[in-house]
């Protein structure tokens, strides 16, 4: 007999979704679909899926992530997907009352508290990314009342630059990419996160589904993201233990937001406290072993 939980991963391209699959799959039961299977801006198309796969969890991993297409070109596809999408899945796990997990972001505060954000601090994002996800998490709240947000900052995962033909788009893939043709570069110094692993977060989320009940999980928000002992890295910091940890002999140059000419601002201090009993590890030693390949 079958004893493993069911896991419905809706946004099964993504690179949480990839790394989640990968390192969980021995555990659950997992189910992995995408928009032309699953449309979650459809509630039809939602019902049609959880009524066929009957799962007990589902985990939503779908989000558009492009911040400045967001500003313009990308608009309404980000508030399709991280709003609109995430309040159909919403009411549809809370008819069939199927527990739920929505991953949203750090971009939901504004910056400017120049201290760790708390879960129960006050959104104000600052750019239409931010906003769709924040807006999505209240419609969430709103709808099924048992759902479980978890906030998270600067991811990376999936398949590593060089490996592949085609890789995830993420900041440590970018710098590989572009070291390749540069051994020095400007990157950004005046905006402060947490970089955080896929296969971390991974293991966060199956703890998660481990112990909804026992803990009583359901309807909390929480903010998980790799351990920092410094309490937060600029994107320049980040970038120079890529390259320290792959003995690359890249110049990395501090420069201020203002000098690259993006569409949208983003959160100068977007440092997420996670004050739940789950914990991740080092960001440094996570992003060894994504850079080794583990």
């Amino acid at each position: 007999m079958n004893t493993k939980k069911k896991i419905l991963i809706t946004g099964g391209g993504s690179m949480l979704a990839y790394d989640f699959i990968r390192t969980q799959s021995e555990k659950y039961d997992i189910i992995s679909v995408e928009k032309e299977e699953c449309d979650i801006t459809s509630f039809e198309s939602i019902i049609q899926c959880i009524s066929f796969y009957e799962p007990d969890i589902l985990l939503n991993c779908a989000a558009y992530t492009s911040v400045d297409d967001a500003e313009d070109i990308g608009m309404k596809l980000c508030y399709d997907i991280n709003t609109l999408g995430s309040y159909q899945l919403a009411r549809a796990t809370s008819a069939f009352w199927v527990d739920c997990i929505m991953i949203s972001t750090d971009y939901v505060f504004d910056g400017t508290k120049s201290e760790w954000y708390l879960p129960n601090d006050a959104c104000n994002p600052i750019n239409a990314y931010g906003m769709s996800k924040y807006l999505g998490e209240k419609l969430i709240q709103q709808a099924n009342s048992r759902a479980i947000i978890v906030r998270t900052s600067w991811l990376y995962g999936g398949k590593i630059y060089g490996n592949s033909e085609w890789v995830f788009q993420n900041f440590v893939n970018s710098m590989l990419r572009i070291s390749e043709d540069s051994s020095e570069l400007k990157v950004v110094n005046d905006q402060h996160g947490i970089p955080t692993s896929c296969v971390d977060l991974s293991s966060a989320l199956a703890e998660i589904i481990e112990n909804i009940e026992e803990r009583d999980y359901e309807g909390q928000i929480f903010h998980l993201s790799n351990s920092c002992e410094s309490g937060g890295v600029t994107w320049a910091d980040f970038a120079r233990e890529i390259f320290r940890i792959l003995w690359k002999d890249i110049q990395v140059n501090d420069c201020e937001s203002n000098e690259y000419p993006i569409k949208a601002k983003r959160p100068q201090w977007s440092i997420l406290k996670n004050n739940s009993d789950i914990t991740l590890g080092d960001w440094k030693i996570a992003l060894r072993n994504y850079l080794e390949g583990k």
